[in-house]
């Protein structure tokens, strides 16, 4: 019999490619792209050694399949620890049951590479049975079926997430927005240890002064100094300065005021509240402009 393992090869360096490749996507795993291909590469070569080298057709397929696969996973991602490793590795199976149902993942898991290994030993028959059109658009379909499912889980996460109303009162103008109750939000104001909520500047820009304004508009408001001169007497009184830390960014610094009264939700009135101002988006599709800490409900 004449085996194809240039044929055995490709189909398996496309689709083990096609799962590392979402696995990267979907589990939010930044790599680059040659490591995806090495690891394709190398599964993809074990598959074939498997198949076309007498003596290793007596292994045990199902284990074969998990440390090939395991091989590709160390390749491809390099995992930090074995709880890393253990995430890609189901959300490596995850991905193939999605993309290739209950016959992609037999062949991970049972003795199917058998009856690939006698149809590539007939090259007509390996064409017959293997349409690359149908394998393309499966791969699309099965891509997007998983990103819309993932959509779907997001938005019925966020759903979940408490959202707030949120009305700030200042010199009788009054503004509303709807405030993200953010687990992970314990800004406070240094001196007077009062609690922090965040708002977009577009939410909040009615009630500073015309310089501040520009500032922002500017994009120059870490510029203390700036701030801080030829501000009208009133509203300087209002300023606060507020330190913080995130991610990829160690120290910042927003600016916030106190406004005359903050009403989160239909209950809670607070006047020890201090407005901090972020100067972006806090989310693309605008669901919330702001952020609020559990704390500010439960005081």
């Amino acid at each position: 019999m004449t085996l194809y393992a240039d044929l055995l090869f490709l189909v398996n360096f496309i689709m083990n490619g096609f799962v590392l490749w979402l696995v990267s996507k979907l589990l939010r795993q930044k790599r680059k792209a040659r490591w995806l291909v090495l690891g394709s590469v190398v599964m993809a070569l074990l598959y074939t050694l498997l198949l076309i080298i007498e003596p290793l057709r007596f292994l045990n397929i199902a284990l074969a399949s998990v440390v090939i696969l395991a091989a590709g996973v160390m390749v491809a991602f390099y995992p930090a620890g074995v709880k890393h490793f253990l995430r890609l590795m189901l959300g490596a199976y995850g991905i193939t049951f999605a993309v290739g149902g209950l016959g992609m993942a037999l062949f991970y898991l049972t003795d199917l590479p058998y009856a690939i290994y006698y149809i590539a030993a007939d090259l007509d028959g390996f064409r017959r049975a293997v349409s690359w059109q149908l394998v393309l658009v499966g791969m699309v379909v099965s891509y997007g079926l998983i990103k819309l499912t993932m959509r779907l889980i997001e938005a019925q996460t966020i759903k979940r997430q408490m959202l707030m109303n949120i009305m700030v009162s200042m010199n009788e103008k009054y503004i509303f927005f709807d405030a993200l109750v953010d687990t992970g939000h314990s800004l406070r104001e240094p001196l007077s240890q009062s609690p922090v909520i965040v708002a977009e500047f577009e939410q909040v820009q009615e009630f500073l002064p015309e310089g501040l304004r520009g500032l922002f508009n500017e994009g120059n408001e870490s510029n203390l100094s700036s701030v801080l001169d030829g501000q009208e007497g009133a509203f300087y009184q209002r300023i606060r300065m507020i330190p913080f830390t995130s991610i990829g960014k160690a120290s910042g610094m927003l600016i916030g005021f106190r406004p005359d009264r903050v009403m989160v939700g239909t209950e809670t009135s607070r006047q020890d509240v201090v407005i901090g101002i972020y100067n972006d988006r806090l989310t693309p599709d605008g669901r919330y402009q702001g952020l609020v800490s559990p704390e500010i409900l439960v005081a």
